[in-house]
């Protein structure tokens, strides 16, 4: 739920005593941070939203398969780079490598990487299971058995299957730092899963002497033919910001 959800149930079970500032805090987000075993915070959403430290794991487990949102890249790089032989620790509150804590590994444990034996066994299961509704001829389905038995990349799978390997990929990622978390007896990151960021919009050097071009007109124009001009909707909300 959001803070102002929690705090607004806070006062309806205190019949609006509650009060932050009894509680040594300037405001409810203070308040929350106060009680970091009980609640965790997420602010990379406004309102912030809170959520109770024991039900951490299954609420990004729920939200791995949301679209747009991957896991933390230092977290899966942890778990999936079986490939380089690097080892992968928690500093407290993020991935470092071997190399940055040598023999300290008391005070940064070391994350379990997926063993290529492992990561066989995950992609051999998703094969048998997304092809048991499909007909034995199917093109897709060669495609699928050629990708688990020469262990190839991701993009050689069907588009749907492609889909399908990459939310249970996801899941068997999150399970496993969540063991692994939980056994060490720290505190899932709030923010193991997160949005994925947007690419950014190219514009290519058409449009921009294009857009010039047209900047260089409207300069040019008198004030009859600026009020005749006719713009786009959705360029003027774009401009004012809405």
């Amino acid at each position: 739920m959001t803070t102002a959800v929690l705090k607004n149930r806070l006062l309806n079970l205190t019949e609006r005593a509650f009060k932050e500032e009894d509680y040594g805090a300037p405001n409810f987000t203070a308040f929350v941070r106060q009680y970091p075993d009980l609640i965790a915070l997420d602010e990379s959403s406004m309102p912030p939203k809170v959520i109770l430290v024991g039900d951490v794991s299954s609420t990004v487990v729920s939200e791995a398969t949301v679209a747009g949102r991957r896991i933390r890249p230092d977290l899966w790089a942890a778990v999936v780079d079986y490939q380089s032989g690097e080892s992968y620790h928690w500093n407290g509150s993020e991935v470092v490598t071997g190399d940055a804590v040598e023999n300290d590994v008391e005070n940064f444990p070391q994350i379990p990487t997926v063993s290529r034996d492992e990561m066989r066994d995950w992609r051999g299961n998703f094969a048998t299971n997304f092809i048991a509704g499909l007909q034995d001829e199917d093109e897709e389905v060669m495609q699928i058995r050629r990708w688990h038995s020469d262990f190839l990349p991701t993009k050689e799978l069907p588009a749907a299957a492609r889909a399908a390997w990459n939310d249970e990929l996801k899941h068997h990622v999150i399970a496993r730092l969540a063991d692994w978390f939980r056994d060490q007896g720290l505190t899932l990151p709030i923010d193991l899963v997160q949005q994925r960021p947007q690419p950014r919009r190219v514009v290519s050097s058409e449009t921009a002497q294009l857009r010039e071009l047209i900047l260089r007109c409207v300069r040019a124009m008198t004030e009859e033919e600026l009020r005749s001009l006719k713009l786009p909707p959705a360029a003027v909300l774009r401009a004012v910001g809405h």
